[in-house]
């Protein structure tokens, strides 16, 4: 753990490590950002430093929503080149120069701090932003892993989400799923959605004393509450309950029924479609009305350049592995590969799906 930074006139150490006292000065979480004061716009800042500096520097001014806000820039921010640092930024005129590792440390974690200990006061929305915003960014982290010469601002963001084995900071994210179960009944379809699909990303399901789990509170919730999902929000749900290994019986049907109930699935994008039924399919979890209703709107559809190789794939397979049989959906999708223009855009792994998907569904189509 990094020693303790002595800055100015505000002490911090990292709120979740137990062997040390919270110092930091505590901010006036339930009115800040309340009072007419404005919390910093990040719009425009093209680096994590930059966003780092500007919270940091108008930390007291920030709302819970602009906390959440940050976490979710940093998420996107991090996928991009960033640029050499420069002595003033785009928009907030922060003169950044070159910040010292030390220096970075103690803004990183003080916002980090900031943000678990306002964690009562967070909304629905703000509680599933941060925890999504985090969850991308461990997800970023764990595929780049570690560079040479990589910033500061990486390397510290890592130590406080990840474990050294990186693996995701688990004390941290119960944390996010404690303070997300007590106000569950609060959650709109979009944020419980959101939720689950944050935690499948890192792969961490939090467990409870009671011996429940997070996606057990989520699927209760939807179900007894016949939330109104979007179909974004239905693929993500289900996927999320797959990709933890956790088929909730009763949600995938509640699921399945709304799906059903829609007068043209048009709403759906392919991708979300193809989604949809891999999901069931590769959760065993049987839903014959839901695979008549895809199918036949694939098949009624004018045409199927929307859906990609990957889609195209995806929805032969899970077909066959459900074991549905829908001669027309097989016929409608082999005549659409074979008049491509060109195979190219197919990767192996798809074409072999595809393949296996003809063979084991026993439909032959000889071009």
């Amino acid at each position: 753990h990094p020693s303790l930074v002595k800055y100015g006139d505000v002490r911090t150490n990292n709120l979740l490590n137990p062997s040390n006292p919270l110092l930091i000065s505590c901010h006036a979480f339930s009115t800040r950002g309340y009072h007419g004061s404005r919390g910093p716009d990040f719009r425009g800042l093209q680096s994590v430093d930059e966003i780092i500096v500007t919270a940091y520097e108008h930390l007291d001014d920030m709302s819970r929503r602009d906390v959440s806000a940050f976490w979710t820039c940093i998420s996107k921010l991090m996928t991009k080149r960033q640029p050499k640092q420069r002595s003033k930024s785009s928009k907030n005129d922060n003169n950044i120069g070159e910040i010292s590792f030390e220096d970075m440390e103690h803004m990183l974690y003080t916002i980090f701090d900031d943000t678990a200990n306002g964690i009562k006061y967070y909304n629905a929305r703000d509680l599933t932003e941060i925890t999504l915003g985090m969850a991308k960014i461990v997800k970023i982290l764990r595929q780049q892993g570690k560079r040479r010469g990589e910033d500061s601002s990486r390397v510290i963001i890592r130590r406080l989400l990840l474990s050294k084995d990186l693996n995701p900071n688990r004390e941290l994210f119960k944390l996010f799923a404690g303070a997300s179960i007590d106000k569950l009944d609060q959650f709109e379809a979009r944020h419980l959605s959101n939720l689950a699909y944050a935690y499948a990303l890192i792969d961490c399901v939090p467990e409870f004393d009671d011996r429940s789990d997070l996606f057990d509170h989520i699927a209760m919730n939807a179900v007894e509450t016949k939330v109104e999902f979007n179909a974004q929000d239905m693929s993500n749900m289900v996927w999320a309950y797959v990709t933890v290994d956790k088929p909730h019986a009763v949600l995938f049907e509640a699921m399945g029924d709304q799906i059903v109930a829609y007068e043209h699935l048009g709403e759906f994008r392919p991708q979300a479609l193809s989604n949809t039924v891999w999901a069931y399919a590769t959760a065993n979890v049987p839903h014959p009305k839901l695979f008549e209703k895809v199918a036949n709107y694939i098949v009624e559809s004018d045409s199927l350049v929307r859906f990609d190789p990957q889609a195209i794939s995806n929805t032969v397979w899970a077909y066959a592995k459900a074991g549905i049989s829908h001669p027309k959906l097989f016929e409608r999708v082999a005549k659409h590969v074979v008049e491509s223009d060109s195979l190219d855009r197919f990767i192996p792994q798809h074409l072999s799906n595809i393949v296996w998907a003809y063979a084991t569904a026993d439909v032959s189509h000889a071009k």
